[in-house]
């Protein structure tokens, strides 16, 4: 290898550098990593996770001995997965296999942990604690396992467009005009449905907004990439390439049609294909997810839910396929059901009349010959579960006891006939998105039985006629039975299958408008789409999931606590959904009085006792612009963090603090399960500030408002009197309350 003259002149100055520095430089680099509690620093650095396996690490229970080694090794991975990630240095296969397997120790320990967590020290992790800890440790396994594939491929950085000029800008203007102008003459929309035309889905007008923009004086300083002149700057290239791959993928996505694709085969699009193409690079790279990811696991608040999905979206236009594919893995991880329901099969038939029975008097023509008479009508009702894997079926099921006592008249003659039917019929009913769908009922008769118990003919009172006259008849009745019998079942079933139909869609129709207009409530109110995620039915349950989220947002990403023995059904939300809620009244950086706050929630959320007059309500505060309230569902408390950038009271200004308030399950006087205050409001600040806070905070949540746990409806309706709210959990991110028979007293 050749060696300039200049390279020769500074080589001595650095290879006479002494060993021992350079040593001491790779271990001051190290211990950035490694060293006491520094670790933590790192913005790639699992915190929340890693504190909970340090506590039990550091506790002297003799009964923690057993999982401390394994807690011990998984830091020790950990810490230098993080490394290896910071670093760009690819970590051994053994290291990666003792990560793993230690998470896999660690969940059969868990499984046969039987401690319960208590407040005392030496620290005794409870079962869930340590189920919290295997389910994050799965999580970013998983994560850096695709991170790991996705690094390993070679990407094409945003310095691939540093030699662009706006030239290249001009011919791309030229390009997209023209691409524009071939969508317009071809008046071809691209979904007839929704109307959209082929300018809109490629975004062609913003194209030459964007270009044209670009060319114009930035009004601010900007740092330029290039010694070319004039040089385009790195921000618009960022921004340029962004939305070429946004392009690129939406003119490769595999949702077109064939026929869509030919029309997009045209010249004048290859055309702009090709040099969008020399547009495309990646300006994030997957490595950057875990300071999003570990900063939302902090912190769970809307802000970094934000720039998390932000980001992933970003990811999911990248030129390299890899990426794209380490994007939507990420988001499976981030993106489960928030809101989970749990329902009985004995709940619902505890609601249903078990019998049902009416008299009634008939009408009809069999056989073309008029029919009266009365019928006698018995019903029962159930419902079964059809157990399937990714539905949730229900079946109706109906039986039907048919008597009745008729007469028919003809010529001269009157015949009375007694009928017994058994009838059992089946409606299927499913849960979706839109309400409850239902099928057509379906019946069949089980035993159906008809006699003629008397003929009264007007030639009685003739002995010899009336013989006569009676043989006539009878045999004419009994020629005919068959079709009678036959005419008389299908229209047996045909009323039966009639009437199930007409009741079930009338029962439906008011919850399939109070679904719908929730629904719509939801996505005007919160700009929220309801999803039906993971559902299925067996036997006795059913599980329906829902994923309620936007755009620009997550949903769950723990595992939801179990449904305990003896509940009756079991309804779980995980702590998304609320913060989703709070960052949709974008609250960031707004001013007002406590009491325009409180008149906003009880609005937003159709709860008027929230907008109750209070003490302190005149408070002036500003909400901090980054997480202003964010809810966490953590050891067994309700967490309410509340950021103010300025609060003014009593003549003084309080900046930049934050107040915590928990509540905890508990149940009152009267035996109803509540929501209380749990402790003091937690107010970092000094002495003499936290006192005057908390004092104001301490009548804005004060200590004896509770929130009561017990739906109106089971203390007002009498056919729940049996029923209560009971085994509340709150872990994991998830607040489960279920519904339990009442104790008796």
């Amino acid at each position: 290898m050749q060696i300039s003259a200049h390279t020769q002149s500074i080589l001595p100055s650095y290879i006479f550098i002494p060993y021992g520095m350079f040593l001491a430089f790779v271990l001051c680099c190290a211990n950035s990593v490694f060293g006491s509690g520094s670790a933590v620093s790192s913005d790639f650095f699992p915190k929340t996770v890693c504190a909970q396996l340090q506590r039990i690490v550091d506790s002297s229970a003799d009964e923690v001995r057993p999982v401390q080694d394994v807690c011990r090794s998984i830091l020790e991975d950990i810490e230098a997965v993080i490394f290896h990630f910071e670093h760009q240095i690819a970590e051994s296969q053994p290291n990666w296999e003792r990560f793993e397997q230690s998470i896999q120790t660690l969940e059969n320990i868990q499984q046969d942990w039987t401690r319960i967590e208590t407040e005392a020290d030496p620290y005794i992790p409870s079962r869930i604690a340590l189920e919290e800890i295997v389910w994050a440790l799965q999580r970013r396994s998983y994560v850096w396992q695709a991170l790991r594939d996705a690094e390993s491929v070679e990407s094409s950085p945003i310095s691939t467009l540093y030699g662009k000029s706006f030239d290249d800008i001009d011919r791309l203007i030229e390009r997209t005009l023209a691409a524009g102008q071939y969508f317009m003459r071809a008046r071809r929309p691209l979904n007839n449905r929704s109307g959209q035309t082929w300018n809109d889905y490629l975004e062609t007008h913003s194209w030459i907004t964007e270009l044209e923009a670009s060319k114009s004086p930035a009004g601010e300083s900007i740092r330029f990439v290039s010694l070319a002149s004039p040089a385009i700057p790195v921000e618009v290239l960022q921004t340029l390439s962004n939305k070429a791959n946004t392009t690129i993928f939406r003119l490769e996505s595999l949702a077109l049609t064939n026929e869509q694709r030919v029309f997009l085969n045209h010249p004048i699009v290859r055309t702009w294909k090709e040099e969008l193409q020399t547009w495309t690079s990646d300006t994030e790279t997957p490595l950057d997810i875990l300071r999003y990811l570990e900063q939302y696991e902090l912190t769970g608040g809307m802000s970094d839910m934000r720039a998390m999905s932000q980001f992933l979206d970003q990811l999911s236009k990248s030129k390299t396929p890899e990426f794209r594919s380490f994007s939507n893995h990420v988001r499976q991880q981030y993106d489960m059901p928030n809101v989970r329901v749990f329902l009985s099969n004995s709940l619902l038939n505890n609601h249903v009349p078990t019998a049902v029975s009416e008299i009634a008097s008939f009408r009809d023509v069999v056989q073309s010959q008029p029919v009266v008479g009365r019928r006698q009508t018995d019903t029962e009702l159930s419902f079964s579960f059809v157990p399937h894997p990714t539905r949730v079926l229900l079946s109706l099921d109906v039986g039907v006891d048919l008597a009745t006592v008729s007469r028919s008249d003809a010529f001269a003659t009157q015949l009375y006939n007694t009928g017994q039917t058994m009838v059992v019929a089946r409606k299927l009913i499913e849960l979706t998105e839109n309400g409850f769908r239902t099928e057509p009922a379906q019946a069949r008769i089980v035993d159906h039985r008809m006699r003629l118990i008397r003929v009264n003919t007007e030639f009685d009172d003739v002995p010899l006629i009336s013989n006569l006259f009676r043989g006539v008849v009878r045999n004419q009745y009994e020629s005919r039975f068959h079709e009678a019998n036959t005419e008389a079942r299908r229209k047996i079933l045909r009323q039966v299958r009639s009437q199930i139909d007409r009741e079930t869609e009338q029962k439906l129709r008011p919850v399939n408008e109070k679904i719908r207009t929730v629904a719509q409530y939801v996505e005007e109110h919160f700009d929220l789409r309801v999803e039906q995620r993971e559902s299925r039915t067996d036997e006795h349950w059913l599980l329906t999931s829902w994923g309620i989220r936007s755009p620009g947002t997550l949903s769950g990403n723990t595992l939801a606590p179990e449904t305990q023995p003896g509940s009756f059904a079991d309804f779980k939300v995980h702590e998304s959904l609320l913060n989703m809620l709070f960052g949709k009244l974008e609250l960031e950086g707004k001013y007002g009085t406590v009491r325009d706050f409180k008149e906003m929630l009880a609005d937003k959320f159709q709860l008027p006792a929230l907008a109750k007059p209070a003490e302190n309500d005149d408070v002036a505060l500003v909400f901090a612009s980054y997480n202003p309230v964010v809810v966490r569902f953590v050891d067994g408390k309700v967490e309410i963090r509340i950021s103010i950038a300025a609060l003014r009271l009593l003549g003084k200004t309080h900046r930049n603090f934050q107040a915590v308030v928990r509540y905890k399950p508990t149940y009152d006087s009267s035996g109803r399960l509540v929501l209380e205050r749990d402790g003091h409001i937690s107010l970092p600040t000094a002495p003499r500030e936290q006192f005057i806070l908390r004092a104001t905070f301490g009548k804005i949540f004060p200590v004896s408002q509770h929130f009561t746990l017990v739906p109106k409806v089971l203390e007002n309706d009498p056919q729940f009197d049996y029923l209560t709210t009971g085994h509340c959990r709150i872990e994991n991110g998830w607040f489960a309350l279920a519904l339990v028979p009442k104790p008796e007293i």
